[in-house]
Formats: C-alpha cells, structure tokens, sequence
C-alpha cells in the first residue's frame, strides 16, 4: 500500500473508533427517553452519517454528494456480513473465545470494508476538497 493509501485506511480505522464511541454516547442518552430499538436506529444513523461526513472530507477529501451518501452504508454492511460470518466460523469451527473472535473478524474485514467505503464516496466524484487556495 502507498503512502497516501496508508495515510487514508489509518484515517478510516481512527474514524471508525470514534464513530463507535459517538453511537454508544447518542444511544445512551436517547435510551433514557425512548425505547431501546429506537434509539439504536437513531444513534446507529448519527453515526453512519457522521462517518460518512468525516470520511468524506477528511479521509477522501472530496465533497459529500446524496449519491455517494446512497452508496455509503453498503461499507458497513459488507463489515457486519463479514465480520458476522468470520465471528461464527471462528467460533463454532476453530473453537476461538466469542470475544476475541468478534475483535479478529473485525479487524480482518476492515480494509474490505475500507475499499467498498472509498468506492462508495469516490466512485464518479469530480473535484476533490483541495486544502489551501484553489484553481479554477
């Protein structure tokens, strides 16, 4: 991987940390007033769109579109199907404790979730965000 590639997955990884600590703030302040499932939807959707917003612009550095938006959560669900799959044949085949199990699936369906995320935001962008004064 080049420089800039590493620089970026580095950047994802970082903002996925975050992210799941925003989700885990929003739902617990949401649970105090709404049932537990509504909350997860809402705090899972400020953390999706956050991601999105930060990937976008800080990671990718290119300007958000609707479309990219769109296309965005087809990163994450490629990492809940992975991760989900990896979790049970590490579990139920090759006998893994459930809890490092679920921190080794995560970590290996990370760059797959990485790329589909760089193709979801990227995939026919025009100009990207140019850091200082631009050309035009």
């Amino acid at each position: 991987m080049n420089p800039s590639g590493f620089r970026q997955f580095a950047l994802f990884a970082a903002i996925g940390i975050a992210n799941t600590g925003v989700y885990c703030a929003v739902y617990a302040v949401l649970n105090v007033w709404l049932p537990y499932l509504t909350a997860h939807a809402l705090a899972y959707s400020v953390s999706v769109t956050g991601s999105f917003l930060l990937n976008s612009r800080i990671t990718l550095r290119t300007r958000p579109t609707w479309r990219a938006f769109v296309r965005y959560p087809v990163s994450g669900a490629a990492n809940l199907v992975g991760s989900g799959l990896l979790l049970h044949l590490a579990v139920t085949r090759l006998g893994m404790d459930e809890h490092l199990a679920a921190v080794a699936a995560g970590a290996v369906v990370t760059p797959l979730s990485f790329l589909l995320a760089r193709w979801a935001i990227t995939s026919g962008t025009r100009k990207p965000v140019t850091e200082g004064a631009s050309s035009g």
